[in-house]
This record gives structure tokens, C-alpha cells and sequence, in this order.
């Protein structure tokens, strides 16, 4: 597929800007689409890519992931209420309520949800249905316009092409868009008068709404240090005190939860990396390892949610990102950074 050239991406900004500005809401369902299909770009697309097909379970997987932590009760900081912040104009949205629930049966666990196989399906079916009803075959209509810049608007089933040109441009302004849904999202919210005196004069509410959950960073602490060995992923010294779970791929650019994109680091590592790339030899040492089948068991024999094939694709995107903007990458102490080494297309683009 040829890359569109600027005019026809400075017009899908647009379009989607339309979406986020003009369109008709009675529910979050449409940020939450618009930011699934941003991450399946990322994911399971490329800049090649002629169409990307999704069907409502793809699309039902990543608004659990949403609205997982969203169903948590809101707790002010002041006197205020305590209670579920609302997500719809009406009596209650039906994704929230069944998310809620599970995360209710569950413990607020989702791994154990996700091993529970019954449950999980029964619960993507749940979602899945909602999403072909609601917002899939809505997002695109703005009043009496109906688009198609994202996929054919047939109005009608449980599947979706994405095309190329959206792929890419998704791809391309992943944190552009994502910036405005989430933007979008905690307006609404904030506006729903349920909310009023839940909210208050708080104004913490995005990261509320999509701040990481760091659940379970310990069991992933202890395996790391079992695999790895007692030395900081970036610098090899012998870590002293609590050592820090990093995200290879910042958080920041990509919310990564997965076991093969955490490494161990020191405090002077990881307050020298912060939300930076790190460097070729870096990338080359993490790529080995996450190849090592010893790593992918250990794992699984902990039951923690893990994709290589995902966080690999992850990867690739968020290097290809810093090489076209030219970005610099994290390499060594607070001021290490460098120029990106172009043989990291090398490691990841296989």
C-alpha cells in the first residue's frame, strides 16, 4: 500500500477530531473503539498493511482491558461520596455492569479471569454483542454524515476492514488519537451530572480512568530475579534494596503488560531511563532473552499473561516511531542518550 501522502493524514486527524467533537454520545463505547483500533494497528498491523480485519471479539478483549479498572469505586479525596463513576446518559452502561461483575468474581484479578476459560469467553461473547449493537456501526455517523475512513460503514455485522490508509495513519498518530479519546472520555464523564458529586473538584480523573494498574509487579519482581539473576537488566551491577520492574517499552508509549516486556532495574537506571527507548544493546540483550525458552516457561509455569509475538510487534512500532522522528534512546546514566543505531530494524523486523 502506498503511504498516504500529508494531505490525506492531516485529513484523517480531522475525521477522527470530527468523531471525538461532533459526534452523538450516550456512552464512553466509542472513545473506548477508537482506542482499540488504534492498539490492533499497532499490534497486528504495519505500514504495508492493505486492510487489518477485526471482529467485535478482537475489539471485546481490549474494552475489558478499558474498562477494567474503570468499574473501581471512585474515591475522593475529600468528603465526597464514594461510589461507581457513571459511563452512560441513561441507567448504567452494559459493558461497565458486566465487567464489573467478573471483576467482582474474580477479585479484581485478571489474569484469573483469563484462565478461566468458560468465564472469559461467556464474558467476550457479553461484550462483543454490545459492541456489534452499539457503537461499531455508530462511530463513523456524525449526524446525517456517514464515513467511511476507517471501515466500510455497512451497518451491519460482527466484522470490520479496516483500511490500509487507516492502518496506517492509526499506526502513524497512535498517541495523537489516543490523546484525544482520552480527552474526550474524561469530559464526558466529568460532564454526566451522576458524576457530580462523586467528582467534585477533583483532578485526578484520567489517571483514575486510565492510569497502569500495577497489580502483581512482585510476583513479576521475584521471577525476574530468578531468571535473570540479581543484576540490573541495564547496567549488569548487583542490585541492593527493592530493584524496580521497568517496562522496556515505556508505559508512556505503550501500555505493555505483558511478561516479556519487564526487565529488573536499579533506582539510578530507571530514574535515568524514564519513558525513553533504551539503546541497541539494550534492545539486543532483551530480545535474547525473551528468545530463551526458559523464560516463556518460567512464565508460564506462573500463569502470567504473556504474548512475545505482541510485545515484539509493540516493539518494532515504537522504534520505527523514534526513527522517523529522529528521537534519541536511553543508553547509559541520567544523560546517556544517543542516536537510535539502525540496526535495531534487524532484531525486530524479522
Amino acid at each position: 500500500m502506498p503511504t498516504p501522502d500529508p494531505e490525506r493524514q492531516v485529513q484523517f486527524l480531522f475525521n477522527v477530531q470530527r468523531l471525538v467533537s461532533d459526534g452523538s454520545f450516550v456512552a464512553t463505547y466509542k472513545f473506548a473503539l477508537l482506542l482499540a483500533l488504534a492498539d490492533l494497528a499497532v499490534e497486528r498491523g504495519d505500514d504495508t498493511t492493505e486492510s487489518l480485519s477485526l471482529d467485535t471479539r478482537d475489539l471485546a478483549e481490549k474494552f475489558v482491558d478499558l474498562y477494567w479498572r474503570q468499574v473501581l469505586p471512585w474515591v475522593p479525596g475529600s468528603g465526597s461520596a464514594t461510589g461507581r463513576l457513571a459511563q452512560a446518559t441513561g441507567q448504567g452502561a452494559a459493558v461497565l455492569n458486566r465487567v464489573a461483575a467478573a471483576h467482582e468474581q474474580f477479585q479484581g484479578s485478571i489474569p484469573r479471569l483469563r484462565r478461566n476459560k468458560a468465564a472469559w469467553g461467556r464474558l467476550l461473547r457479553e461484550v462483543a454483542r454490545t459492541i456489534e449493537v452499539m457503537p461499531l456501526w455508530k462511530l463513523q455517523t456524525i449526524g446525517r454524515d456517514k464515513l467511511h475512513f476507517l471501515y466500510p460503514n455497512v451497518g451491519k455485522g460482527d466484522r470490520i476492514e479496516l483500511h490500509g490508509e487507516a492502518v496506517y495513519c492509526l499506526r502513524r498518530f497512535r498517541d495523537l488519537i489516543g490523546d484525544m479519546a482520552e480527552t474526550a472520555w474524561v469530559r464526558f464523564v466529568r460532564r454526566l451530572p451522576r458524576n457530580h458529586a462523586l467528582l467534585g473538584e477533583e483532578a485526578d480523573l484520567r489517571e483514575f480512568l486510565f492510569g497502569s494498574d500495577r497489580s502483581g509487579l512482585d510476583v513479576v519482581r521475584h521471577l525476574l530475579r530468578e531468571v535473570d539473576g540479581n543484576r540490573c537488566f541495564y547496567c549488569g551491577d548487583t542490585l541492593r534494596g527493592e530493584p524496580v520492574v521497568d517496562h522496556f517499552v515505556p508505559w508512556s508509549r505503550y501500555p505493555l503488560d505483558l511478561g516479556h516486556n519487564f526487565v529488573l532495574a536499579d533506582a539510578r537506571c530507571n530514574g535515568g531511563k524514564l519513558d525513553r527507548l533504551a539503546a541497541f544493546e539494550h534492545l539486543e540483550r532483551w530480545c535474547a532473552r525473551n528468545a530463551r525458552p526458559d523464560w516463556t516457561a518460567a512464565l508460564d509455569a506462573r500463569t502470567l499473561p504473556h504474548d512475545a509475538r505482541r510485545t515484539n510487534r509493540v516493539a518494532r512500532w515504537a522504534y520505527a516511531q523514534a526513527e522517523h522522528g529522529g528521537a534519541t534512546v536511553w543508553q547509559r546514566g541520567r544523560d546517556g542518550l544517543v542516536n537510535l543505531d539502525l540496526r535495531w530494524r534487524g532484531l525486530l523486523l524479522r
